[in-house]
């Protein structure tokens, strides 16, 4: 735990997420910090990347340190008040909220405008489109790099180091929260497990009728589930755990393809304010037509994947 500053960027590539080592043995309390110091430790293996800027799966890989460091948050929250993981969870936000557009506009550039341009690169606007995207993913990469060498960051990973550490969550205001802390990490695993399962199934009733706002729903509650079903997969062994996380993987990657899209549409109004080029024009209009046929190939893949989480038995 100590050596955690350390890890700061240690390796030369960008560093994907290791599971934190839980075993049924273990208390609520103990596996809350080794799923935090996880997290923390993948945010600091990519962070002279992001502050570099060269490549952006260090971004990418940043923003995942922080989802699953926000979702350990939030998956052991029931013993853990607001008033004790309030202040982190803001300052995770913060640093989110600084990577976000960086990262949308990474996407836009990298795996949307790649095969449109493959397609239609005749298209006179399609240059100037890609020209003015360019443009605003320079902007955005500058703030989340000014954000990453920011003072606040600093003091964010210092203090959450420090957090960690200390298990600075253990001064609690009720017994019954510090019993709940040394109490046996499977059961409660078992019930946060199958409240967020059942949360996906509700969420994903009539699927085939849902709107985009019912489908961002249900990814929000699939993208929970993964993340806590992830964290205690450790305390389960055999072929369903890893079908379970691969099914929901899947969904996952469908449903954020999905998103991915309509933040691609967002993002061509941002290119075209003010400007009155009709060619420019044509390139969005091209790009939102390509969305629409993605997003019906999507659509037909998150059915079948669906059928198949529906049809798999609970790991818990």
């Amino acid at each position: 735990m100590a050596g955690l500053p350390a890890a700061r960027g240690a390796r030369s590539g960008p560093v994907k997420a290791r599971p934190a080592p839980l075993a049924p043995v273990m208390s609520v309390n103990d596996a809350f910090r080794k799923v935090m110091a996880a997290g923390l430790a993948h945010l600091l293996a990519n962070e002279r990347g992001l502050r570099k800027g060269a490549d952006p799966e260090f971004l990418h890989q940043a923003r995942v340190a922080l989802r699953r460091l926000r979702s350990a948050l939030d998956v052991f929250s029931p013993p853990l008040p607001g008033t004790v993981v309030g202040p982190v969870e803001r300052e995770l936000k913060w640093l989110a909220s600084r990577l976000g557009p960086a990262r949308d506009w990474d996407v836009l550039m990298t795996e949307t405008l790649p095969p449109i341009e493959a397609e239609f690169g005749a298209q006179p606007g399609l240059k100037a489109f890609s020209a003015r995207c360019r443009g605003l993913r320079r902007s955005a990469g500058a703030e989340a790099r000014r954000a990453a060498r920011s003072a606040r960051y600093r003091r964010l990973t210092l203090k959450l180091s420090a957090w960690i550490i200390a298990e600075g969550w253990r001064v609690l205001p009720s017994v019954a929260a510090r019993a709940a802390l040394q109490g046996p990490v499977g059961g409660h695993a078992r019930t946060v497990l199958q409240a967020r399962y059942r949360r996906v199934r509700k969420r994903g009733r009539g699927l085939g009728a849902l709107s985009a706002a019912r489908l961002h729903r249900l990814r929000i509650a699939i993208k929970k589930f993964r993340y806590a079903a992830d964290f205690f997969s450790g305390l389960y062994r055999g072929q369903p755990v890893r079908e379970a996380l691969r099914r929901l993987s899947h969904l996952q990657d469908i449903l954020g393809a999905m998103n991915d899209a309509a933040t691609a549409a967002d993002l061509a109004v941002r290119v075209c304010r003010g400007r009155r080029s009709g060619d420019l024009l044509e390139a969005r209009g091209i790009l939102l037509g390509w969305n629409r046929a993605r997003a019906a190939q999507l659509k037909k893949e998150l059915n079948d994947a669906w059928r198949s989480f529906r049809a798999a038995r609970t790991f818990w």
